[in-house]
């Protein structure tokens, strides 16, 4: 999927409180003051040494995408969350390498969403924004914020606000990540069209060519009772214990041999040591080799439905099955499926359409980041070469 969907960061360090204001106060002035920065600046020359991230300010600029400003605490946070998570596996002597590695590709991750958003706002009168970023507040509020609440163990809002503060990041922060990649997403959906006519042909040469995907093996749905050997001082009083039990469920069922609807409810509930025993000892569809032991597995696919087992023996437990149905292995029909796979061909479509779209986007983007100096959207995205000639 495209880069710009996901939601990948979690804010860890602390920035000064003065940095945070500058910050917004350059994100809040509008794109189009950062868009006049690109076009002022000067083009900075290639950065041979990698610049270390104590040698950079908390809030100086690491990155210019078409006129889109990234600033070094809108990526550090991301790298110093996951390093706090990996702690115990990141030697610290390591650590600022693996920082500065961790940024670069964080900032080569933002490369779609702010070319996308670039795109939109040459392309979108600014008196219109206002209006757009009200409507993304409901959006933000119900999907992005429960979020970041579950994403750092948060009670509710007012602590997220507290704690996004505490660990370099805000709220407004966080709220104009969102609408840029929400805006993102709504530009390239608007700008890739495809063609929705699927052809049955193409259909179902797409089914021949996926059948293994169809294909489906066999599986029981079953109910057990067990008793654990280690629960007696000797196997032959689990054994024993078992047989108790099943006789008691064939006497049930003897007076009704028809009956296929799960029977060992009450014994399973009080007796049995199995896994559902609480849910009266029935199991879900089981596929055909999943159960470690194989003589279960056996007696699920070779049983008669309704009928109880022998006692069998696993390592460890004696159990009693029954199956209560049974469905063969088989492969799903093509007019059973005919349905996902169309929707299937147009996705596919629509992955064609963004990719050729990105490409163009990539091509004439005007990239410097303080790792790089000026560079290709290709580059900065590790795309290797043999990726770029495919096109």
């Amino acid at each position: 999927m495209i880069g710009f969907f996901s939601h990948k960061g979690l804010v860890v360090r602390f920035v000064h409180s003065s940095c945070l204001l500058a910050a917004l106060a350059l994100l809040t002035n509008g794109h189009m003051l950062c868009a006049q920065a690109w076009e002022q600046a000067p083009v900075e020359a290639a950065v041979t040494d990698s610049l270390a991230p104590e040698a950079l300010d908390d809030c100086q600029v690491i990155a210019r995408i078409d006129g889109q400003v990234v600033l070094a605490c809108d990526v550090i946070w991301q790298a110093n969350r996951m390093i706090e998570e990996n702690r115990n596996r990141i030697p610290p002597d390591k650590e600022q390498e693996v920082r500065e590695l961790l940024m670069k590709r964080h900032l080569a991750s933002m490369v779609d969403t702010k070319l996308l958003y670039a795109e939109f706002r040459r392309n979108v009168p600014a008196e219109n924004m206002p209006t757009i970023e009200t409507n993304l507040l409901e959006p933000f509020q119900e999907r992005e914020v429960p979020a970041l609440i579950e994403q750092l163990k948060v009670a509710d809002q007012r602590e997220l606000e507290k704690e996004l503060l505490r660990l370099g990041s805000s709220l407004e922060d966080a709220r104009r990540s969102f609408n840029e990649k929400a805006i993102a997403g709504e530009w390239l959906r608007g700008k890739v069209k495809i063609n929705e006519e699927i052809n049955p042909a193409d259909m179902f040469e797409y089914y021949q060519a996926h059948l293994a995907e169809y294909e489906y093996p066999s599986q029981a749905r079953w109910e057990e009772l067990m008793v654990r050997k280690n629960r007696f001082n000797h196997p032959r009083q689990a054994y024993a214990e078992l047989a108790k039990m099943g006789n008691d469920v064939w006497q049930k069922l003897a007076a009704n041999p028809d009956n296929l609807d799960p029977a060992f409810g009450e014994v399973a509930k009080a007796k049995s040591d199995g896994f559902t025993a609480q849910e009266g000892g029935v199991h879900d569809w089981t596929t055909k080799g999943a159960l470690k032991g194989k003589v279960l597995d056996e007696a699920l696919f070779t049983l008669e439905i309704g009928r109880l087992s022998l006692i069998l023996e696993t390592e460890d437990a004696f159990h009693i099955v029954r199956v209560l149905e049974r469905k063969e292995a088989g492969r799903t029909p093509f007019t059973d499926v005919q349905t996902d796979i169309r929707r299937e061909l147009k996705q596919e479509r629509f992955r064609e359409g963004v990719e050729k779209y990105l490409d163009e986007l990539h091509r004439t983007a005007r990239i410097w980041t303080v790792y790089t100096g000026p560079v290709s959207a290709d580059v900065l995205m590790g795309k290797k070469p043999e990726d770029t000639q495919r096109r």
